[in-house]
């Protein structure tokens, strides 16, 4: 398989009042193209931060993030940003639909940004995703589990190669999270890199490797 990203010695250090507070610790792992990879780990535990890191919404103390083969934290701003935009995709404990959308108009925004209009690809995203019938609903009429389909949809809108999910099944319940579970395992067949931050211990079943993280650290499950 081809390696996709690559961390090196990721490092995070908060300061606050004189003290310092270590979130992440030396934080080394790799990657390859079209892996679902789970990190599980309580509240506290960096998991969330790492994320934060990789998704250059955050800048590291020390280490380095290797994605297709350059370290991106040395990239400009305005490059991180075209990166977040073209080549990652994001999906959170929130949906955020944005409620006065069709499920279809919440979806193609992302194409919207790039000044393209491709509603046609997100009725296809969301057919993929057994939303076909509901794609001229709004969010609110949606149960928990089919906003986060279409949350997926929305982040698989621009053809990212690495999907980030910050702990996508926090408020669904046990069906529908591994309902959520199958489909990032079924993006990861399809080639997409899929790594998730989770509290749900069961994630780590249709994952193709667990990390646990704690204090910061992270061990193979």
């Amino acid at each position: 398989m081809d390696k996709l990203l690559e961390i090196k010695n990721l490092t995070k250090v908060y300061r606050e009042g004189g003290q310092e507070n270590k979130v992440l610790d030396n934080v080394s792992f790799s990657a390859e193209r079209g892996e679902f990879i789970v990190f599980v780990g309580p509240s506290g535990s960096g998991k969330s931060t790492l994320l934060n890191l990789i998704a250059l919404l955050d800048g590291a103390t020390s280490g380095e993030i290797i994605f297709e083969g350059k370290n991106i934290l040395e990239l400009r701003e305005a490059q991180k940003a075209n990166l977040r935009l073209n080549k990652f995709g994001f999906v959170f404990q929130f949906d955020g639909l944005l409620p006065e959308f069709t499920v279809l108009e919440n979806v193609n925004m992302p194409a919207l940004i790039k000044s393209k209009n491709k509603k046609k690809r997100a009725a296809e995203l969301l057919a993929k995703l057994g939303m076909a019938a509901l794609v001229h609903k709004m969010p609110p009429s949606l149960s928990g589990g089919e906003k986060q389909r279409a949350a997926i949809a929305r982040a698989l809108m621009n053809e990212p190669t690495l999907l980030l999910a910050d702990e996508p099944t926090g408020n669904l319940d046990a069906v529908r999270k591994i309902r959520i579970f199958e489909d990032f395992a079924a993006l990861a067949a399809q080639g997409i890199t899929v790594l998730m931050v989770t509290h749900d211990t069961h994630a780590a079943q249709f994952a193709r490797r667990c990390y646990k993280i704690e204090a910061g650290k992270i061990t193979p499950a």
